[in-house]
């Protein structure tokens, strides 16, 4: 079973363990869909130098990484997933949805 942590930090790929080694985005049997959308978050995040003080701008990159945190759960199956919120530095459970 595989564990991570969608967090961004400026100057690093979003995905680590638990206790905060960085994975090398390859090492996951993740769709090239999932990287681009992960590197295009983080890229965001490197262009504003981390520092987000828009309230709608903070809810918009924090409603982006759990999409991409679930989506990661749903391709990692069984794998556990957690988001941190890149304010608050809040770490969130990816639990699964319910489909609609």
């Amino acid at each position: 079973m595989i564990e991570l942590v969608v967090r961004a930090e400026v100057g690093a790929f979003p995905l680590w363990t638990p206790d905060g080694q960085n994975i090398v985005p390859d090492s996951l049997p993740l769709s090239p869909r999932v990287l681009l959308a992960l590197q295009d978050w983080t890229d965001f995040f490197d262009d504003v130098g981390g520092a987000m003080s828009d309230t709608d701008v903070i809810e918009e990159f924090v409603g982006q990484g759990y999409k991409i945190a679930h989506v990661i759960r749903r391709e990692l199956k069984g794998s556990t997933v957690w988001l941190d919120h890149p304010v608050t530095e809040e770490r969130v459970l990816i639990e699964r949805r319910a489909p609609r």
